[in-house]
């Protein structure tokens, strides 16, 4: 029986997407991720900010949608209270703001650990499942005594994030469907961009054209060709190849280089495009043959028509019909 796992993320691209916006590397040659360095300078802690506002925000709108793991809400928690973290606002709402967060993480997790059958204390799940025990205790003295100083809260909330990127994050891969998933966007947009009519949309819709690369734009409509029977759509699709194969020059300076394989299989579509080009002009002339017969046949019908009279005497005999009755 198939089992269905209902997600807030449209798909696992979405979702390292947003992990890459929590957890910013330093550099591209530093796998180990950065989290915030509050109040203190960072050169390049404006833009890693906004990116993980924006995923705060993000990550909001999943828990609205419900069945958003526990863990992912704790981290966009954890980072809201570490953006909250600033010297306008007071002492005492930045503690809060960390309290509560950590204390929700702490919590979630161990509850979620819990058994109907037997209760266990929370340091034993703790231990169980590699949760440090004072993470236990910070939790404790946040809840049920006076709010711990900033600095401590602080480094506990710093710690969780990274606990939480060792446990959760770091070993999330892109499936096989993820994979796919830049490819069937690809062609949905390209489906969209040549069965559009209107001029404006499609001036505003080729402008997201540079989002995908060249050797993906081709290979959707190839594919897109095989099985459309529309005409108007076919001419529509060999202008957009075209324009693509125009810009392919410019397009190949603002993304990496390929390998050779890779170069190797834009050239076979490249050629492949060409032949459904040659085959689409001679359907067209094909077309056009027919609808020059068939103009001629119509005109020799229509004369017909003007020879003979408008009108003739009914010839058989008249029955009458009810009103109402064919």
């Amino acid at each position: 029986m198939v089992q269905y796992v209902i997600t807030p993320w449209r798909n696992r691209a979405e979702l390292l997407k947003v992990r890459e916006m929590l957890y910013p590397p330093v550099s591209k040659s530093q796998s180990q991720p950065r989290t915030l360095n509050p109040i203190h300078d960072d050169p390049i802690k404006g833009n890693a900010d906004k990116e993980k506002k924006s995923a705060v925000e993000l990550v909001s709108v999943w828990m609205q949608r419900g069945n958003c793991p526990h863990l992912v809400e704790s981290t966009a928690l954890l980072t809201a209270a570490c953006l909250n973290d600033q010297r306008e606002n007071s002492t005492y709402c930045i503690r809060a703001a960390y309290a509560s967060a950590f204390c929700r993480f702490v919590t979630g997790l161990l509850d979620s650990h819990q058994t109907k059958l037997r209760k266990q204390s929370m340091y034993n799940i703790a231990k169980s499942i590699g949760l440090p025990a004072t993470y236990v205790e910070l939790r404790h003295q946040a809840t049920h005594e006076e709010l711990p100083s900033l600095p401590k809260l602080r480094s506990a909330s710093q710690k969780a994030l990274q606990w939480i990127w060792k446990n959760y994050w770091k070993d999330l891969k892109a499936s096989e469907n993820s994979r796919n998933g830049g490819a069937d966007e690809c062609k949905t947009f390209v489906q969209r961009l040549v069965r559009e009519t209107d001029d404006d949309r499609k001036n505003e819709m080729m402008v997201s054209l540079e989002k995908y690369g060249e050797e993906e734009l081709l290979q959707s409509l190839l594919e897109m060709q095989w099985t459309e029977k529309d005409t108007g759509v076919l001419l529509r699709a060999v202008e957009l190849q075209k324009t693509i194969l125009k810009g392919g020059s410019r397009s190949a300076s603002a993304t990496p280089k390929r390998n050779n394989a890779a170069v190797g299989s834009l050239d076979d579509v490249r050629r492949e495009i060409e032949g459904m080009q040659r085959g689409l002009e001679e359907v067209e002339g094909e077309i056009g043959e027919e609808e020059e017969d068939n103009e001629v046949g119509e005109n020799m019908s229509v004369r017909e028509e003007n020879n003979a009279r408008g009108w003739e005497r009914w010839k058989g005999p008249w029955v009458p019909k009810p009103i109402g009755v064919v």
